[in-house]
């Protein structure tokens, strides 16, 4: 675990540290990885909003909205979140249900109208493609894009489960890859400044060759271009030219109409050239050698 600056106090307006409070310790009771996992989020979110310079106001909207973040998990199963993100279609349905579900709980709270949609949009990614409103870059609202990074980076050295659980390192290079993709390239900077300033940006060819070699990966799984079937080499190999083999084609000679007192015309021939000629053969008539008259014989 990496020691970070904490801002965990509470806001103090109205009834909003009792608010925060009471469901801080249904998490807990709920599922104590994900009572812990809240914390986490609210430190991390917090060091990178100081990072990116905002004000101390927002900074607190914004550590609020993380605490508070995953409250929408009170209304999934257990099952469900001990096995994200390893779930069936189903069970990821179901888990994405907890944007809204959170969203939902504190809507009609004035004292929380600076964060619900934060809490609604932490799972929208950088391009589009996330949940559940499919918003893009600067439409998210950027507390919910700073918890994003927060999010996932704890969600991989903390995992509810240790058998999947990442280093600091792999952490800290996943997110460098999701930046520009899923993540806000300048809230993962200054992740990285205030929390891994020991680790070098990741530079932009790498992601590049990762994203080409992952394509090539995939196709190789399918069929190895590179390696050829007993069959493809056999066919690949050059025999010797065989002498063209010489089909004989049937001729078909349409018969000449028949006049009166003409002969009927021989039927045309129809069988193959070497057949024809062997035929043609036999029907030749013999030559015989006459023998010599009387007459040469008496001269």
């Amino acid at each position: 675990m990496i020691s970070i600056p904490q801002y965990l106090e509470f806001p103090s307006t109205g009834k909003t540290k009792e608010i925060c409070e009471f469901f801080l310790e249904m998490l807990e009771r709920k599922n104590k990885s994900l009572y812990m996992h809240s914390q986490q989020v609210a430190n991390y979110a917090a060091c990178i909003a100081a990072q990116l310079g905002l004000s101390p106001r927002e900074i607190k909207t914004i550590k609020t909205g993380a605490l508070l973040h995953d409250i929408g998990h009170l209304s999934v199963p257990n099952v469900v979140l001990n096995k994200a993100p390893y779930l069936s279609v189903r069970e990821a349905a179901q888990f994405k249900k907890h944007c809204i579900a959170g969203y939902s709980m504190l809507e009609n709270m004035e004292e929380f109208n600076d964060i619900i949609d934060l809490i609604r949009s932490h799972h929208e990614h950088w391009n589009g493609t996330g949940y559940p409103d499919r918003l893009k870059g600067v439409n998210i609202p950027l507390g919910a894009r700073i918890i994003a990074v927060a999010d996932h980076y704890d969600q991989n050295i903390n995992p509810c489960t240790q058998k999947w659980q990442k280093t600091h390192e792999e952490a800290v290079l996943e997110l460098q890859d999701g930046a520009g993709t899923l993540f806000d390239p300048a809230v993962v900077k200054a992740f990285m400044e205030a929390v891994a300033p020991d680790m070098k940006p990741l530079p932009a060819h790498t992601k590049a060759v990762k994203k080409t070699t992952k394509k090539k990966t995939a196709k190789k799984h399918k069929t190895n271009p590179q390696v050829k079937t007993g069959v493809e080499l056999a066919a690949s190999v050059p025999h010797p030219a065989a002498a063209p083999t010489q089909v004989a084609v049937p001729q078909t000679t349409t018969a000449p109409e028949k006049t009166a007192g003409e002969k009927p015309a021989a039927a045309a021939n129809t069988l193959p050239a070497e057949k024809a000629t062997v035929s043609e053969k036999a029907d030749a008539p013999e030559k015989i050698t006459a023998a010599p008259s009387e007459s040469a014989a008496a001269h």
